[in-house]
């Protein structure tokens, strides 16, 4: 009777994982990789059986078997095709699998599947997402509507970026400062189509005498002020949000824009810069205020000295 007992607590123990268990299984896939001739991804999968053997290793782009690893067999490697790739068994094992010349076609959700041997017969699976990326051809192009501006002039900048997979996104910088981004639609099935990105900024050039003194602008800390996105407009069918910002102008008078095209964080291209000036810089006053109201109080005082003089010439 004790040994019946003892069987059954042993036996519970196997249930709950007490003697041999498949723990901790992971997998490391990198979000996304280039795609290319000699192009590659390392795939790993982590995992403790604690004192069971191991069966199989198997790995899967989403429903296809393309890696099997069996230690009991002879060789233990086994590879099935993948689509315009390879597998580099010498760098292929129990732990990893390389797959190399990769392509677009290639993305997806990838899965290690863990089976341990006897007497545990457990079996675990998890996956996660790979993109492969193909990036623009050419770098961002960024048109201005003018180059010249006066203050509460409203500048309108485009920027295109060539077909790549997946769209990139865009960000808006002025003066090296990130103000703005538009993320680029994704479809929710994998079509691998290669698809342009586009985005429309509005800029508003403001007084500075709008503003109280906080508000000046200098290199490290530049006085933006940042506005919901507007409205959508429909051209060609296709939907385009238009970002508005708005600013005080520096006192240079001049700012430099510019877009940057970004793919997760294995591509980033940026257009020239384009440099923005003011068509007559107003010299800063040393109060801090704007210079206009300056040359206001300059020209009454100006006005009163030339009339006092007049006066005098007359009495004499």
């Amino acid at each position: 009777m004790r040994r019946i007992c003892h069987l059954f607590v042993l036996f519970l123990c196997l249930l709950d994982g007490g003697v041999w268990s498949l723990r901790n299984l992971s997998i490391s896939v990198p979000r996304a990789v280039l795609s290319g001739e000699g192009q590659s991804a390392l795939l790993r999968c982590s995992y403790d059986l604690e004192g069971a053997a191991l069966y199989s290793i198997r790995w899967y782009r989403a429903e296809d078997e393309f890696y099997r690893y069996v230690p009991r067999e002879m060789p233990p490697s086994m590879v099935f095709p993948l689509p315009g790739a390879s597998v580099d068994l010498a760098q292929s094992d129990h732990q990893q699998v390389r797959i190399v010349n990769m392509n677009r076609r290639l993305s997806g959700d990838y899965q290690c599947e863990v089976s341990a041997d006897a007497p545990l017969f457990h079996t675990d699976i998890r996956s996660a997402p790979l993109t492969v990326v193909d990036p623009p051809f050419r770098a961002p192009r960024l048109q201005i509507s003018r180059l010249i501006y006066e203050r509460n002039d409203v500048l309108h900048a485009n920027c295109s970026v060539d077909e790549a997979y997946p769209a990139p996104n865009i960000t808006w910088t002025i003066d090296g400062h990130k103000i703005a981004e538009t993320i680029s639609w994704q479809t929710s099935e994998q079509d691998f189509k290669e698809r342009s990105a586009f985005s429309q900024l509005e800029i508003t050039i403001l007084e500075t005498d709008h503003y109280k003194l906080e508000h000046t602008y200098s290199q490290d800390s530049p006085s933006y002020y940042k506005n919901h996105f507007s409205r959508n407009i429909e051209t060609d069918s296709t939907k385009h949000e238009v970002l508005r910002f708005t600013m005080t102008p520096p006192p240079s008078g001049q700012f430099a824009i510019s877009c940057v095209a970004t793919i997760y964080d294995i591509y980033a291209r940026s257009s020239d810069l384009v440099h923005v000036k003011e068509d007559s810089p107003r010299p800063a006053s040393v109060t801090g205020e704007d210079s206009s109201g300056f040359k206001t109080l300059c020209d009454v005082v100006l006005t009163f000295v030339c009339a006092c003089a007049s006066l005098a010439h007359t009495t004499l």
